[in-house]
């Protein structure tokens, strides 16, 4: 009894360590020296409590909170929020230009790395994408949005896959190795996202509306044209010749094959099918 035990204990240490080894290995071992100190990227608990949190918020606590009461009217609160969104993409975009030396000819190719000589141009870097991963982190608010409303049916697949997956590759990207590739797509990203909020900015207004409906299904093939390109970019990310992180860039097009697919089933059922019903009717 008493040697099955000390066996059984030292197994548990063995597996308890070679875990604390990994978790050493994947935390502290790979991550990049320049992201260790910005918040919510020391420890992969961080994105997973954020993401515990949006689940319980959007799946529980609110919808059994709005059971009985009716939706919130929350126009002007989505007004000011649209606006906010492109006037922080408009700087994000700004400043990866100004300050960090980011050119739009990187996209859709392999691209240099973040000079490690010059710490605080790396360090302006990691900032504005530490930036753009609170910015994905405050788009979860608009699913909370959606429950309030009492708009169910817009928390789609592809709505929350969307900003679930988004979130994690840019954190991993902060925490492992941002390099210009990855400020390729942040860059790229920051620009649809203008014309996206632009776009619902400009919705909520009746005035703008006919304008609004009539380019609707133009937001979309944005968004199709946006994860093509970006899929090009990671292709080039991971050939042999390119000195970009493999392992992220793996991930991303994996990613990327899901969302086209996503975008595209959402384009075919939203616009095309209804296009051939109205025809039929």
């Amino acid at each position: 009894m008493d040697s099955n035990y000390t066996s059984g204990g030292n197994l548990g240490e063995v597996i308890h360590q070679q875990l604390d080894q990994w978790y050493t290995f994947l935390v502290d071992d790979l991550s990049d020296k320049r992201s260790e100190n910005f918040p919510f990227l020391h420890s992969p608990l961080w994105p997973v409590s954020v993401l515990t949190v949006y689940f319980l918020l959007v799946f529980y606590w609110i919808p059994n909170f709005m059971r009985d009461r009716k939706p919130y009217d929350l126009r002007r609160l989505l007004v000011a929020y649209n606006v906010f969104q492109v006037v922080v993409c408009y700087c994000l975009i700004r400043q990866h230009y100004i300050k960090v030396g980011f050119e739009f000819n990187f996209i859709g190719r392999c691209t240099p790395k973040l000079p490690v000589t010059e710490y605080e141009h790396g360090l302006d870097a990691v900032y504005y994408g530490w930036l753009a991963m609170c910015l994905r982190m405050i788009e979860f608010i608009e699913t909370v949005f959606f429950v309030l409303r009492k708009k169910q049916n817009q928390v789609s697949t592809l709505h929350v896959y969307h900003h679930i997956s988004t979130f994690l590759i840019v954190w991993w990207s902060l925490k492992l190795s941002l390099s210009y590739q990855e400020m390729s797509i942040m860059v790229l990203n920051s620009i649809v996202h203008m014309i996206m909020y632009s776009y619902y900015f400009l919705s909520s207004f009746k005035p703008c509306q006919p304008f609004t409906n009539r380019i609707k299904p133009a937001i979309t093939i944005i968004q199709l044209a946006q994860l093509v390109t970006m899929l090009v970019h990671v292709h080039a990310a991971l050939q042999p010749s390119c000195a970009a992180n493999k392992t992220i860039y793996t991930l991303h097009a994996v990613n990327l094959v899901i969302l086209i697919s996503l975008f595209t089933n959402f384009y075919i059922q939203t616009y095309v099918r209804k296009a051939r019903k109205l025809k039929q009717n």
